[in-house]
């Protein structure tokens, strides 16, 4: 990803599962992932070069949605809050989930995947 200038990588359908903790981290970026553990397949991922000011975040409870997120702050410009999301088919979008994102911050940018089977 590096040699592509990839600063942020959002990935969703990762197949992670908690009990491989380093899977797929990638050399320079820190991974911040959320494995689904209920059934198989799912997930999502995170990837952020290790030089950028982000850190984690919380994801408020979501009924249809899976997600992933990070608060990156940038010298003179606001916080941006980055959250890679999944809708599993045939799951509807639900406007609690979304206004459950767009609380987490002033400025949300969320990367919404749906895939239709």
């Amino acid at each position: 990803m590096s040699e592509n200038s990839i600063d942020i990588a959002l990935v969703q359908e990762t197949y992670l599962k908690p009990n491989r903790p380093k899977a797929c981290s990638i050399a320079g970026y820190v991974q911040l992932r959320t494995d689904r553990t209920y059934s198989s397949k799912g997930g999502t991922a995170l990837y952020y070069r290790r030089s950028l000011h982000c850190g984690p975040i919380n994801i408020p409870p979501l009924t249809n949605m899976e997600a992933t997120g990070c608060r990156l702050a940038m010298t003179g410009h606001s916080t941006l809050v980055i959250v890679s999301v999944y809708l599993p088919s045939p799951k509807r979008l639900l406007r609690r989930d979304l206004r459950a994102l767009f609380a987490l911050g002033d400025a949300v940018i969320p990367s919404v995947i749906s895939i239709k089977t």
